[in-house]
């Protein structure tokens, strides 16, 4: 009979993607929201985009004009994708890319235990 603590246990944590406007975002930060250096309880996604430095992104209803450029997040849940057969994989219009709204993958991340509720 083997002691019980020789018994391991594997915990499979959701591994994910990011894109920003088709660009691999290697990392995001999810940060607390301030307003005048006050916290608002809600959060924000920034990232790092080489050349730019850190900004924060948001869901692009507040632009004063149509014709400027819109932030398209997308995110992939890659220990999914990773489960999907190769010849399914490449048929895939989307290849596994969700569009979302930062609001909507801080969510996600939250439901997937990926960040902790606030």
């Amino acid at each position: 009979m083997a002691a019980r603590d020789s018994l391991t246990e594997t915990i499979m944590q959701t591994e994910f993607r990011f894109r920003l406007n088709g660009n691999i975002m290697p990392e995001i930060f999810i940060q607390q929201k301030t307003v005048a250096g006050e916290p608002t309880g809600e959060r924000e996604i920034a990232v790092n985009v080489d050349g730019l430095g850190w900004f924060t992104i948001d869901d692009n209803s507040n632009l004063w004009d149509d014709a400027l450029p819109q932030f398209v997040l997308e995110y992939r849940d890659e220990t999914s994708w990773a489960l999907i057969p190769v010849e399914v994989c490449r048929t895939m219009k989307d290849k596994g890319w969700n569009r979302v709204t930062p609001q909507e993958l801080i969510a996600i991340l939250e439901s997937a235990g990926a960040i902790q509720r606030i």
